[in-house]
């Protein structure tokens, strides 16, 4: 995938990929959105904890669940990109992951509904979410 990194308006910086769709970095690069090619608004990813090195990412299950492989998706770029953090907190109705990124890249699985307009987004299953071992945080 070709992205191509757009001047900045205001103090945003904005990402965009072969699908039309942009990464909005904003707020000094703690905050991360998603505006969609087929949407007219940004869908927010998370916020950066910059002095603990984690992207902190909100599901509700109802609605973010991706149901037929029981796993949450991360947008593929972000996570293969990142130099600002290391792990992800994830957060949902029944609690609080810590997970580092390579464990994500490593164990996730791809899926990209790019008929919908989505971008590259990599699976990661709440079965390995919710057994995480030692390389894990529960909160």
């Amino acid at each position: 995938m070709t992205l191509t990194i757009h001047p900045p308006k205001s103090s945003d910086t904005i990402i965009s990929d072969n699908f039309g769709n942009n990464i909005v970095i904003s707020d000094g690069g703690k905050n991360i959105s998603l505006k969609l090619k087929a949407e007219n608004k940004k869908r927010e990813i998370g916020t950066i904890n910059l002095e603990e090195r984690y992207l902190e990412v909100k599901r509700i299950k109802a609605k973010h669940l991706f149901r037929k492989t029981n796993s949450y998706g991360f947008n593929h770029y972000i996570l293969s990109n990142a130099k600002k953090f290391d792990k992800v907190m994830i957060s949902d109705d029944d609690g609080r992951w810590l997970i580092p990124i390579k464990l994500i890249l490593e164990k996730g699985h791809f899926l990209h509904f790019k008929n919908d307009g989505f971008e590259l987004q990599i699976f990661l299953s709440l079965d390995i979410i919710t057994n995480l071992g030692q390389d894990c945080t529960y909160f």
